[in-house]
């Protein structure tokens, strides 16, 4: 019974703060989705069961992607989507060592939303990436390409589990305050570096993206109509790597 309150409560807040980052502080992104990895480890580890994990991470995702989208049908397809691509950390985590533990979760991310960009890239405000679209602090995603910025909001969320959530440490009462300031000061770099190094840098937007891979124009950005969104491509190779290696020993044990 405290193991269902619990599961519960932490995708009841989820959701409050993923609405608090979509109506009102962008910022709130970079910790909304800490109980979704919650769900995941703890499905992965079977102290809860992985039904939870599902449904919890559709509604989450799903909610999250919706506001951007002007079908909403595909907010539901991408929730559902990209819950099925995080799901593959299961199979991982349990055929081969991970030594990059939960991290392993950001090429799953990365590359499942490398391919809707590919395949539906009107689907593409649905990235964690629209929750700071345009903004000036975003500088730096003209080198990453703007799944540079999901990658921000991504691990963002993975410090902020390793510090809150892992071994339940919030529920222990327990906070690590040395690892709080590390991924503080982690997570504000990328933002120093957009407003105190490359000052003259503009954005990578999602309405640049999209006109780059539905081919409507070319951006204006050479490097950028050229490499495109190369992270979220290699992190789709490295996705499909990790998978092979995780089937191939499960085949041989």
């Amino acid at each position: 019974m405290e193991s269902n309150l619990r599961v519960l409560l932490l995708i009841g807040v989820s959701i409050c703060l993923v609405l608090l980052s979509r109506l009102y502080f962008s910022a709130v992104s970079l910790m909304a989705f800490v109980p979704l990895v919650w769900l995941l480890e703890n499905s992965a580890k079977r102290k809860i069961p992985i039904l939870y994990w599902f449904l919890g991470s559709v509604a989450i995702l799903t909610i999250s992607s919706l506001f951007n989208l002007e079908i909403k049908i595909w907010g539901v397809l991408y929730g559902a989507g990209l819950t099925l691509a995080l799901s593959l950390y299961l199979l991982t985590s349990r055929f081969s060592k991970n030594r990059l533990g939960m991290f392993t979760i950001l090429f799953f991310w990365l590359g499942f939303d490398y391919l809707v960009l590919k395949v539906v890239s009107t689907a593409a405000p649905a990235f964690l990436s629209s929750f700071f679209d345009g903004s000036k602090a975003m500088g730096w995603s003209r080198s990453t390409g703007n799944l540079g910025i999901t990658a921000w909001v991504v691990i963002s969320n993975l410090l902020f589990y390793y510090v809150l959530l892992w071994r339940d440490a919030i529920f222990q009462k327990t906070i690590r305050w040395m690892s709080l300031i590390y991924a503080l000061l982690l997570i504000s770099l990328p933002v120093v570096i957009s407003f105190y190094v490359i000052t003259d840098l503009a954005p990578i937007t999602v309405e640049e993206m999209k006109s780059v891979y539905m081919n409507s124009k070319i951006s204006l950005d050479v490097s950028y109509a050229k490499n495109g969104e190369w992270l979220g491509r290699i992190s789709a190779w490295v996705s499909i790597m990790i998978v092979v290696y995780a089937v191939i020993k499960s085949k041989t044990k």
